[in-house]
Order: structure tokens, then sequence, then C-alpha cells
């Protein structure tokens, strides 16, 4: 019966203008706790290889197959919705997630560490576009940049303070901990969903679901990311890194000439004919890059090259989170203010910025130095990421606001997974040769090396080392030294490479105005 059916209006008449706002706390808490998962898991890799005794071609799997599963599942959101509806799809999703956080949290082994996160993936991917969906369709178009806005002060709470609380698990609890704390969100997150989200009648006849789409778009993910992320260690050459780019190429390329032929798209393509529509897809693929990347690169850094702790090392990162929560309202209000192509290529410029001057970081470089450098390049995220959301969403017709939002979320954190697997590749190579230019330098004629390898062998005798032990301990330390360099340089390749893509971009997201007024036209 329609009186069942608690629909937007009903739900409006019930609670009045405030309706908007239950709406967006109730999702907004669904937010922090997949933020939790996406933010804090990075830091744990090394605990969780000691606590297996797996190498890093198994741990790896613990974060590739999280953003495989949440990047793919991103799209099947809006099949969902139609099926369900927001309160059935929501609750659902929250329930998953709980479910693999406590598979996560007590797996007795790698695989089934590996299956809980790729459940935690695949309710964050349906999540994430459910959330902008849902607030959308309570907030008047005038109004969407400012809600997108107070939606993303709730996302950075989880990057900003997770961290921290990881950091704080791993140094002095356990890293099972990391996916203990985002279930106190899940329950409240769901009895509010039952409560505040609307609800429709199943249909009699479900509509058509692109299941060879699904299976296409998965695999072909999967394979990429993880022949990209084997790629420097295995061989570029190597047989099984040569089939996984092979085969996901080819089944890329298949996925979209299927697409072109399907009764219900899993991308509908149709909607990239809009110029101003792929051209925000394509700066938010880069968006996407940087915004995972930055999280991942800055901490490894000062872990490994600083010898940060854990908890340091979310310290460092938590002033540029309350920059993002400070400016995401301000850019809020500037979407709703200014084309959308301005605020997004100023925040790519901003976001560039940032980075050459992390470029230049090494060992040396002080703590407060690198919180400013990280809080510049996090002021152009949380410029441009609303614009990112509300421009996409303005370039769909409304029949397609759930596939608009799944698309654009998609493309996003499609990039932050390819982007961290590329520039983890990149990483590796660049390290390397560093590392084989510095060795070729230790000669006879080296007269600095001779000085440090004689100070060391000095040392060593003072407290009592044989004289062999003293020559293999000097070089031995050489080697490690060399090997430090060679990570510190290839770290700021890395972070050039993020600095020149983010500036090469700005040219393209500049062009989404020009679209616009074509589109208009």
């Amino acid at each position: 019966m329609a009186a069942d059916v608690d629909t937007i209006d009903s739900l409006f008449e019930r609670y009045g203008t405030v309706y908007r706002w239950l709406v967006t706390l109730t999702v907004m808490i669904g937010a922090i706790a997949m933020g939790f998962a996406t933010s804090m898991v990075n830091v744990a890799v090394p605990a969780v290889m000691g606590a297996y005794g797996v190498g890093l071609d198994q741990a790896q799997w613990m974060a590739t197959g999280f953003l495989a599963t949440m990047s793919t599942t991103m799209l099947l959101s809006s099949w969902l919705i139609e099926v369900l509806g927001q309160r059935v799809t929501y609750f659902l999703t929250m329930l998953v997630f709980a479910i693999g956080s406590l598979i996560s949290a007590t797996a007795p082994n790698i695989d089934l560490l590996v299956i809980g996160r790729v459940l935690q993936g695949a309710a964050t991917g349906v999540g994430q576009p459910l959330a902008m969906f849902s607030i959308f369709s309570v907030f008047p178009p005038e109004r969407r940049g400012m809600a997108v806005g107070l939606y993303g002060l709730g996302t950075v709470l989880a990057p900003t303070f997770g961290p921290i609380l990881g950091g704080l698990a791993i140094d002095h609890i356990s890293w099972r901990y990391l996916f203990f704390l985002p279930l106190p969100f899940c329950l409240p997150a769901m009895l509010m969903c039952l409560i505040f989200m609307p609800t429709k009648k199943l249909a009699r006849k479900l509509p058509p679901f692109d299941w060879t789409g699904f299976l296409l778009m998965f695999v072909a993910t999967f394979l990429l990311l993880a022949g990209l992320s084997n790629g420097q260690r295995w061989g570029w050459d190597s047989d099984a890194v040569v089939l996984r780019l092979v085969g996901g190429s080819a089944l890329m390329a298949i996925f979209v000439w299927w697409e072109t032929k399907a009764e219900y798209p899993f991308l509908d393509l149709t909607l990239f004919r809009d110029k101003q529509f792929a051209l925000i897809m394509l700066a938010g693929f880069v968006f996407g890059a940087g915004l995972f990347a930055s999280g991942y690169f800055i901490p490894v850094f000062v872990q490994t090259i600083q010898n940060y702790s854990a908890t340091d090392a979310g310290l460092l990162l938590a002033p540029g989170g309350l920059v993002m929560m400070i400016f995401f309202p301000l850019a809020g209000r500037i979407t709703d203010s200014f084309p959308a192509h301005i605020p997004i290529s100023t925040g790519l410029l901003i976001f560039a910025i940032g980075f050459f001057l992390i470029s230049v970081i090494d060992v040396n470089t002080g703590f407060w130095a690198l919180v400013g450098y990280t809080a510049i390049n996090r002021v152009g995220l949380s410029l441009a990421i609303p614009s990112l959301s509300a421009g996409a969403l303005k370039a769909v017709p409304s029949e397609k606001l759930a596939r608009g939002a799944s698309s654009a979320t998609f493309f996003r954190n499609l990039g932050g997974g390819f982007g961290i697997t590329l520039l983890t590749a990149f990483f590796e190579h660049r390290a390397q040769f560093h590392g084989e230019a510095l060795t070729a330098t230790q000669t006879s004629a080296n007269r600095t090396t001779f000085e440090l390898l004689g100070l060391v062998e000095r040392l060593l005798g003072e407290f009592g080392m044989p004289d062999l032990a003293q020559s293999s301990g000097a070089l031995n330390y050489l080697s490690t030294v060399i090997q430090a360099q060679a990570s510190t340089l290839g770290f700021q390749d890395t972070f050039l490479m993020i600095a020149v893509v983010a500036l090469i971009a700005t040219g393209p997201a500049w062009m989404i105005g020009q679209a616009g007024k074509d589109r208009r036209n």
C-alpha cells in the first residue's frame, strides 16, 4: 500500500525542513566508518606481514582487494537504489561493512583478512555514491554545493583522526583494533537509516542488471591493479605481469564495447557525450590519484626515511585534515557561486604547488614544514572536490542523477586505486635507478667514501670488533646509507610526478567552462 511507503515528500511533512539535515547526518556517520577503513590500513601493512609471516606480495592484497572491489561496486549503487530503495540499500551496505570489519579484525590468516577487506570495499563502493545521491535528493539545486561541502566535512573526519588512532593502536595495542574502530559508527547509521531514509515498493519485475559488464569491469580492474603492483618486483616482462596487464586491458576494451550494446549498461557511456561531464570525470580521476597518493606516500616517507612512529605519522596528517574541515563548507559556497571550472582549476593549481614544495623534502625536513606543505595541497583538494561532485551532477539529466553520482565517485576512487599503484611502481623504479647510480660512484677514486669507511671502522674498533668484522660492518653501513639516499630520491621523484600531473590537468579542467557554455548554447 502507498501509505506504507515513506517517500521523501511524506518524510518532509513528518519532520519539516530539518529532515534534509537528518538525512545528511545519517549518511555522514556511515561515511566516517567507511573513511576509517580507507585511511588507516596502510600503516598496518608491516604489522600484518609479521603477524601472518607473509611477504609484501601477499599483504598488498589487503589494499588492492579493497580498492578493486570499491571501485567496481560503485557502479552497482544506482541499480540497488532503483531496486531496493535508499533505506534497504543503505542498511544492507552498513551491515556488510560491519561483517567485513569483524572478519578482518579476527582473521586467523591472510586469506580471510583479504576476504574481510573485499567485503569492506564492496560496502564502501555502494555506500559513497548512495550518500551523495541521498543528499542531492533532499536539497534544492541551488543549495547542493553547500550540502556536498558539509558532507565532505564529515568524510574528512576519518582521514584526519583515523591515522592518529590507527597509529596509537599499532604502537600500543594491536593492528587488529584498526578494524574494530569503525564498528561503533555502524549501529547508529543502521538505526537512523531505518527512521529517516525513504523507502520504495519492490518492483514486481526487477530491472535488468548488466552482470556481464559488472564481471568484466571487476576482473579487468583486478588484473590491471595486480599487474601494475607487481611489475617492478616480478619484472615488467615476466609472464605473470604481462598476462595480467594484457588480459586486463583486453577485458577493459571488451567492457567498453559491451556497454554500448547492453540493455541496462553498468556504466552509462551516454553520459560522456556531454563534454563537460567527461572533462569533470578526467579531473576527478586526477584528484582521486592525488588524494589517495598524498595520504599514502607522505606517512610512508616519514616512517621509512625519518623514522617516525605510526602515531607521529598520523599526527603529521591531522592538521591537513583540519584544514579540509575548515575549507569544505567555504568550498561548498564557492561551488554555488562560481562556475565549476574555476574552483576545480584553482584547486588543481594549489595542489600542484603543495607537491612541488613536498618534492624537495629529505631526512632533515622538519615536522612543521611537512605539516605546512601537506596543508597547502589539502586546501587545493577541499576547494575542488565539492565542485567536481556538484558540477558532474549538474551536467546530467535528472532521471540519470543516480548514475551520474555513481560515475563521479567511481572515477575519483578509481583514480585513487590506479594512482597509488602506478606511483608505487614509479617509486620502486626510481629508487632502484638512484641506488644503482649511487653504487656506481663508490669507486677507489671516491675519497669521501673511503673517509666514511675509515671513520666507521675506527668507531667499530673502539667497541672491540675484530679487524675483519670492522671492514664488513663499515661496508654494511655504507650500503644502508646508499639505500636510504636512493629511497629519499625516489620519494622526491614521486612527489614531483604528482605535482607535474596535477599541473598538466589544470588545462582540461579549465576547458570545463567552455564545454559548459557549448552545452547551454
